[in-house]
C-alpha cells in the first residue's frame, strides 16, 4: 500500500499497520462523511464515519490536555470504564515524559455521535501516540555556525512546551545552552510591548497557532532585527509574507508557502542559508571596498590639485591626466575589489546593523587620512620635479606617476579593513586584482614613455633616478597604511544586526 498525506497522518497510518490493523477493511465499514480540522482555539480535529447499518463514529486526535479534556470514559484491557481524576493525571504525566523525549505527542479518543465533542466531555480515551520527528542531520552543527555568525536563532513551533524543549536542546539551540520558552497559552494576554522585551530573550515558542506566529515576527522586528523566517506550511503563510526575509522549503513547503516566500530552498538543506548569509556579506564588503577605494583615490586627486593652488604653485596634473586617471588606472582596480573573495573571518563577525550607513563618519575620516597620504606621496614627488627640473612636463610626470603609483598599491590595502599584508596572513585569491593593477601600471608606463601618448597627455621622459623616486614615493603610502592596520587594528563592526527566527 502506497500511503500519501500529512507526515503525521501517513505516521498513523503506518503505525495501525504495523500493528496488524486492516485499514483498507476500516475505512469500506466506517467511510468518511466528515473532516473538522483544527483551529487557532481547537487544538485537534475530528471526522465522522457512519457504517451502512447507520452507526456513528467520530475519530478524535490532537493536543493530548485538549483531547483528555473532551473525555468521559477510558479503555483499560479492552473494557470501556469511566475515567478517574487520578487516571487524567497519570496521562498527563506520561505525555509530559513522552514529549521530554523530543516526541511529538498526540491523543485519540473516539466517540458514538456526531456532535461537537466540546459540547460535553463523553468521549472514550483510547491513548497517546508519540512519533518520532528527529532534527534534520547536520541541525546542531548548522546552529554553531549560526552562532558564531552572530545569528540568533528562534524556534517558533505548534508542538508543546516539553517537546520543543527537548528539540531545542538536541539542536543545541541556544548560544550559550540556555533556554527560555513561552507558551502560546501566554501571548494572548502578553501586552504588544511586553512580548517585544520577551522577544528578545525567548529562545522557543510554543504551541503557536498562525496568528501567534505573525505577532511574534512583527515583535521581533519592532526590537530593531532583521527577521528571517523558515517555514513549510500554509500555516506559516502570513508569518513568511510579514518576514524581512521568508524562506519557504521547496520539497517538502507546501504551494502557499512557496508563493510568499521570498526565498525557496530547492533541496530543502538548510546548510544554503549559511551560504547565502555568506555571499551576501561578501557582495556588501565587496560594494564596501570598491567605494572605499574610489573615494579615497578620488579624494587625494582634488587634494593634490587643491594644495599645489593654495601654495601658488602650478597644477602638478594636466586635466588629460586626471582624465587618464579616471578612465584607465582607477577603473581596472575597482572592478576587481568589486569580485573580491570571502575574507577568512567572514562568517565569525557580527552582522553588521541594517539601518546604518555603508561608511561611518570614522569611516569617511579615515579616507580622507588615506587620500592625504596618497596626495602627500604625488606632492613630494612634484616638489622634486620643479626643484630639479622647475615647472614643466617632467614635474607633472612625477606627481603623475607617484600618484597612480599609490592608488594602484592603494588597491590593496582597501582589499581588507583588518587583515594586514605583513600580519603574515594569507589574504582569499583573487587572480584579477594582480592582473588589474599590473595591466594599469603597464598602461601608465605607456602613457610616459610613448611619445604620441606624452604629447596627448603633458607627460615629459623621465631618467631612471626619476622613476625610482616617483615609484618610492607611491609606495610609501601603502607602507604606512598597512602597517597602521597592524599597529592598530579597526574596532568590531556592530553586533546589532540580523536575525533569523526558524521553526
Amino acid at each position: 500500500m502506497k500511503l500519501s498525506g500529512t507526515p503525521t497522518e501517513v505516521a498513523l497510518v503506518q503505525a495501525a499497520l504495523d500493528a496488524g490493523v486492516d485499514v483498507l477493511a476500516l475505512r469500506q465499514a466506517y467511510p468518511l462523511q466528515r473532516v473538522r480540522l483544527r483551529t487557532e482555539t481547537r487544538a485537534f480535529m475530528d471526522t465522522l464515519h457512519v457504517a451502512s447499518d447507520g452507526r456513528r463514529l467520530l475519530a478524535v486526535k490532537g493536543q493530548p490536555s485538549q483531547v483528555l479534556a473532551l473525555c468521559s470514559h477510558h479503555v483499560l484491557q479492552g473494557v470501556r470504564r469511566p475515567m478517574t481524576e487520578e487516571q487524567r493525571n497519570r496521562i498527563l504525566l506520561e505525555n509530559e515524559r513522552m514529549a521530554g523525549r523530543a516526541l511529538r505527542v498526540l491523543g485519540v479518543a473516539y466517540g458514538e455521535d456526531d456532535a461537537a465533542p466540546e459540547t460535553a466531555p463523553r468521549l472514550t480515551w483510547l491513548g497517546l501516540v508519540g512519533i518520532a520527528d528527529p532534527p534534520r542531520p547536520g541541525m546542531a552543527a548548522l546552529m554553531r555556525r549560526f552562532h558564531r555568525a552572530g545569528i540568533h536563532t528562534i524556534m517558533i513551533t505548534g508542538d508543546q512546551s516539553a517537546t520543543a524543549y527537548a528539540v531545542a536542546k538536541e539542536v543545541g539551540l541556544s548560544a550559550d545552552g540556555s533556554l527560555e520558552i513561552l507558551d502560546a497559552t501566554q501571548l494572548e494576554e502578553l501586552d504588544p510591548d511586553v512580548l517585544r522585551a520577551l522577544a528578545q530573550r525567548v529562545n522557543v515558542f510554543s504551541r503557536v497557532s498562525p496568528a501567534h506566529k505573525l505577532r511574534v515576527v512583527q515583535a521581533l522586528q519592532r526590537t530593531g532585527r532583521v527577521v528571517a523566517m523558515t517555514g513549510d506550511g500554509i500555516n506559516d503563510g502570513p508569518a513568511l509574507r510579514a518576514a524581512d526575509i521568508g524562506i519557504a522549503m521547496g520539497q517538502s513547503g507546501s504551494q502557499v508557502a512557496k508563493e510568499v516566500a521570498d526565498i525557496v530552498v530547492a533541496d530543502d538543506d538548510l546548510t544554503r542559508l549559511l551560504v547565502a548569509i555568506e555571499q551576501g556579506r561578501t557582495i556588501y564588503d565587496d560594494v564596501r571596498k570598491a567605494v572605499h577605494f574610489i573615494l579615497s583615490s578620488n579624494t587625494s586627486e582634488i587634494l593634490t590639485t587643491a594644495a599645489a593652488v593654495l601654495a601658488g604653485l602650478p597644477e602638478p596634473l594636466t586635466p588629460m591626466q586626471l582624465l587618464w586617471i579616471n578612465l584607465v588606472t582607477d577603473v581596472l582596480p575597482e572592478l576587481a575589489l568589486g569580485v573580491e573573495p570571502p575574507e577568512t573571518d567572514v562568517m565569525e563577525r557580527p552582522p553588521r546593523d541594517a539601518g546604518a550607513p555603508m561608511f561611518s563618519r570614522s569611516d569617511m575620516t579615515q579616507m580622507a587620512v588615506e587620500g592625504a597620504l596618497l596626495t602627500a606621496s604625488s606632492l613630494g614627488a612634484y616638489a622634486y620635479g620643479l626643484a630639479r627640473y622647475g615647472a614643466g612636463p617632467q614635474a607633472n610626470s612625477l606627481a603623475f606617476v607617484a600618484l597612480t603609483t599609490a592608488q594602484l598599491l592603494h588597491a590593496i590595502t582597501c582589499r581588507s579593513e583588518c587583515n594586514c599584508i605583513f600580519s603574515g596572513r594569507p589574504y582569499p585569491r583573487n587572480p584579477y586584482l594582480p592582473l588589474a593593477i599590473g595591466a594599469s601600471m603597464a598602461l601608465q608606463g605607456i602613457a610616459v614613455l610613448l611619445p604620441g601618448l606624452r604629447g596627448i597627455l603633458g607627460t615629459g621622459r623621465l631618467g631612471l633616478a626619476d622613476w625610482a623616486l616617483s615609484l618610492a614615493l607611491g609606495a610609501v603610502p601603502f607602507v604606512v597604511n598597512e602597517t597602521r592596520k597592524l599597529v592598530s587594528p579597526p574596532a568590531a563592526l556592530n553586533a546589532n544586526g540580523p536575525r533569523v527566527s526558524q521553526e
